[in-house]
């Protein structure tokens, strides 16, 4: 458990010394999932800090207009949407499920912030996280839009995930994609078509199977 603390962002710097105090003061709940059994929905109040201490999950994004979703695999040790636990909405933003068999660590997230708090290192790594991820979606607006439609796809797919790495599913219909890119779907279906060749991406009805994200980020540049 310590290890798969140590191992996140937000500990970095601290002392299994220092976890080992607080967690001796905080009550912990562990619970095993089987497989394909919900955690958390969109929507559920987020009242806990949740680590994915074993297994993998699956996390499920829907468009607000419901044409197209994404679907990522996160393997443990995960943080759960720990961004959501605090400011105007403290709700999940995403729907998560066990892919298989997974097992969670919660803490509630009053006894979280003001137990762990206490320690700079740990206030200074929250801060930096949160600072980070609103810098990157604010960057995001500014940034160069990619001359090929490969590179287009990706930054679409980009902008819309937790993480740039790991397995992703995109359900989307061809003509949809080529709506948001504004291109035609011709051009789309052959952009895909030879990402496909290349082994990058899958492609099946409605459906965009990405084994692994990382090596899509290139086609970005």
């Amino acid at each position: 458990m310590y290890e798969n603390l140590l191992r996140l962002p937000y500990f970095q710097g601290m002392s299994k010394d220092d976890i080992t105090a607080i967690l001796d003061k905080i009550k912990l709940e562990y619970r095993n999932y089987s497989d394909k059994e919900i955690l958390c929905n969109k929507g559920d109040e987020c009242n806990t800090f949740t680590l994915l201490t074993k297994g993998e999950i699956t996390s499920y994004a829907e468009s607000p207009d419901g044409t197209y979703s994404i679907i990522e695999e996160h393997q443990a040790p995960y943080a759960i949407e720990p961004y959501s636990m605090f400011g105007y909405q403290t709700t999940y933003n995403r729907s998560h499920s066990a892919k298989e068999g997974c097992t969670t660590l919660t803490i509630d997230k009053n006894y979280f912030f003001s137990e762990f708090s206490k320690h700079e290192i740990f206030t200074l790594n929250l801060m930096n996280l949160i600072s980070r991820r609103a810098q990157l979606l604010n960057n995001a607006i500014w940034e160069y839009t990619p001359a090929t439609i490969e590179g287009r796809i990706v930054s679409f797919i980009a902008m819309r995930c937790e993480t740039t790495h790991g397995c992703k599913r995109v359900n989307i219909k061809m003509e949809r994609l080529a709506t948001i890119l504004c291109e035609t779907r011709l051009n789309v279906s052959r952009a895909l078509n030879h990402m496909q060749s290349q082994g990058l991406v899958v492609l099946n009805r409605k459906e965009i199977y990405i084994p692994e994200f990382g090596k899509l980020l290139p086609l970005m540049k």
